[in-house]
């Protein structure tokens, strides 16, 4: 009996250290901001659960029928590798097509098909059943699809904002992936507080209101950008009340982007010390973490990995990255790391008053 015992536990031993390590909590996820490397996804390895990254149509379909998937395949493949779950948004309407990528395929029959063709190819290659995965020893199909970004926002849905007309892109591509993939979940767009555009909750509740809309999609989304973690609440109630009058209270809720930035304090609300920017993020967790049943919250996406470039319409958004330009950890990384290796949130906040402090 004792050696059967000893021989049980040598096998367990064994099992166990041969067995891969955990996939990291999906809940703790990142937005790239620009391309990713090799070594960017062994830093995410056993920390970083999702990223989520652009699909631009104008990249992959720079003709009409040819499609390029170069770029895409060798990062769904260093993802796999690395065990980080790949979240994409498809976005970009091609110049074959439209005047400028954030004009919807919507105007003809033709750029309708176009727009279906696109998802269906999508699915058919990084799928449940994707040709891609075919040989391959990591494999981790996508089957949460995003459609589109920000529709509330011009820079991104041109001329302006249409809960209809987003509604009418998402039924097509909806019907497009649930052909090839009927268990693939349909993420929508997340949508962000801009100015002189349409708030998150007023844009959701004219969408929400659309008959159609219910049977298209399982997750909602939100980007709540906010220099305090009272604005970011309140942002996500509003959400969650606009979703409950809708009668969708039950679906969840993901921030498929949300963050504040390192850098010169003082030019934007949300620019803080590369302190402040860690010390936020730890709180924001926390809070974020506190009421995940609550709000039915599916995860949390940091905006971003890296820094990025300059940009005048968004001027958070070089700083706003866990790494800095040239690749350099910040304390917001260490914060991050930290969290999302626990799968721990710091002790619950006991009142809103502490809500604004960030």
């Amino acid at each position: 009996m004792r050696r059967l015992l000893l021989a049980s536990l040598v096998a367990l031993s064994i099992l166990a250290v041969a067995a891969p390590a955990a996939s990291a909590s999906r809940f703790f996820g990142v937005v790239s901001q620009g391309p990713l490397t090799r070594s960017d996804f062994e830093r995410m390895r056993g920390t970083v659960g999702t990223v989520r990254v652009p699909f631009y149509w104008f990249q992959l379909e720079p003709e009409r029928g040819r499609y390029d998937f170069a770029a895409t395949d060798e990062l769904v493949g260093m993802a796999a590798a690395a065990g980080v779950r790949v979240l994409p948004f498809v976005w970009g309407t091609p110049s074959w097509l439209a005047e400028g990528p954030a004009r919807p395929p919507l105007e003809s029959a033709a750029a309708r098909r176009a727009w279906a063709g696109l998802l269906r190819a999508l699915v058919r290659r990084y799928g449940a059943r994707g040709e891609f995965w075919d040989g391959r020893r990591a494999v981790r199909p996508i089957r949460r699809w995003q459609v589109w970004n920000e529709p509330n926002y011009r820079l991104f849905w041109a001329p302006e904002a249409s809960p209809l007309g987003y509604a009418r892109l998402l039924g097509i591509a909806a019907t497009a992936i649930r052909g090839e993939d009927p268990g693939a979940r349909i993420v929508l767009a997340g949508v962000a507080p801009i100015a002189h555009s349409p708030p998150p909750w007023i844009f959701l509740r004219q969408l929400l209101r659309i008959p159609s809309v219910g049977r298209d999609f399982d997750v909602a989304a939100v980007h709540p950008y906010a220099s305090s973690l009272l604005s970011l609440a309140g942002q996500v109630e509003e959400v969650r009340a606009a979703m409950a009058a809708a009668g969708y209270g039950d679906r969840p809720l993901e921030v498929t982007e949300f963050g504040l930035a390192s850098g010169p304090v003082g030019v934007s609300s949300l620019v803080k010390s590369r302190a402040g920017q860690a010390a936020f993020l730890r709180r924001a967790y926390g809070l974020l973490g506190d009421n995940r049943r609550r709000w039915r919250l599916a995860g949390a996406d940091w905006f971003s990995w890296r820094d990025g470039a300059a940009d005048p319409r968004c001027v958070f958004c070089q700083g706003s990255g866990l790494f800095d330009a040239r690749d350099r950890p910040k304390p917001a990384w260490r914060v991050f790391a930290r969290l999302a290796r626990t799968q721990l949130s710091p002790p619950p906040l006991l009142n809103r008053a502490r809500w604004g402090d960030g």
